[in-house]
């Protein structure tokens, strides 16, 4: 473990256990589950013994075991109740729940050993699907809901985009094949967050598609020249952030009209694209709600 973080608030037990701070209180006055350090009357701090305690009492909870049966148990039972319950879901939750930890205390080591384990029972595809994507869709809501400061999150996604590079620069490209599509996969202007677009083009890679990864904030008038150098173009974005939501139905006519020739296709991943009329689109024109979507397109 590094040395970074050894004291946490309850706002820190919050965050990577799920439970609320005042459930936390609760439960330490009317089953003394905890025994927090008192910077003062109102202010609670917590060791590392006591954050892992509350991760394990959370997974037995969210597995249906009762507070009041788990507080009747020693530290050393819990630990054994946790590993009976354990089945493939309960590894996943276990998993996801480490991670926070390791984000929060900012411990490379242990994202290591999680990522490190997980491989030893899956493929990096499953391993994304199963762990990483879930873990990536639970830091959005946090971030959304400022439960997570920019340098939690910069750690964490930086560790991820270098699994994901590991992963794809370990593939052997072959020879494209000819008349076969290039996949060019790009993220709009002010789009930053491209850890779904790097997986994507890694799942592209591993079924043999040739691919052009441009990655993040890319104008739309720099992509009209690539459309005359590829005779067939299957065109990629993700948009999370960008463009804002009153713009997204010019941005798709501006690549409607701008960017796509005849045989070229364009993929739009978004659930901004819930209320969109597929109707009054082209058939070369496809909406997809999420990453896990595009997988099953290309089976």
């Amino acid at each position: 473990m590094n040395n970074i973080k050894s004291i946490f608030s309850i706002k820190d037990l919050e965050n990577v256990s799920g439970i609320k701070a005042h459930t936390i209180r609760i439960w330490e006055k009317r089953y003394a589950l905890l025994e927090p350090d008192r910077i003062s009357r109102n202010v609670r701090t917590y060791n590392y013994d006591s954050l892992l305690k509350i991760l394990n009492i959370a997974l037995l909870n969210k597995q249906g075991l009762k507070i009041s049966k788990i507080a009747q148990l020693t530290d050393k039972e819990i630990l054994l109740k946790v590993r009976e319950h354990i089945s493939e879901e309960f590894k996943n939750q276990k998993a996801l729940s480490s991670l926070k930890l390791a984000m929060y205390t900012f411990d490379t080591a242990l994202f290591n050993k999680i990522y490190e384990e997980q491989m030893r029972l899956h493929t990096f595809s499953e391993v994304f699907q199963i762990v990483l994507g879930p873990f990536l869709n639970f830091i959005g809501l946090q971030w959304h809901s400022k439960g997570l400061n920019t340098a939690h999150e910069h750690f964490i996604t930086n560790l991820i985009y270098q699994k994901i590079q590991l992963n794809t620069e370990s593939l052997t490209l072959d020879d494209p094949v000819e008349g076969q599509a290039t996949y060019i996969l790009y993220l709009p202007e002010e789009e930053m967050h491209e850890i779904g677009l790097m997986y994507l083009n890694y799942e592209l890679i591993l079924r043999g598609f040739r691919t052009i990864y441009l990655g993040r904030s890319i104008p739309l008038a720099d992509l009209v020249s690539l459309k005359e150098q590829l005779s067939k173009i299957i065109w990629i974005s993700h948009f999370t952030v960008a463009p804002p939501a009153e713009f997204i139905i010019r941005y798709i006519d501006k690549i409607k009209k701008e960017l796509l020739k005849d045989g070229d296709y364009f993929w739009a991943v978004s659930r901004k694209f819930n209320g969109v009329n597929e109707q009054e689109n082209p058939n070369n024109f496809k909406f997809l709600n999420s990453l896990r979507e595009v997988v099953k397109n290309l089976q």
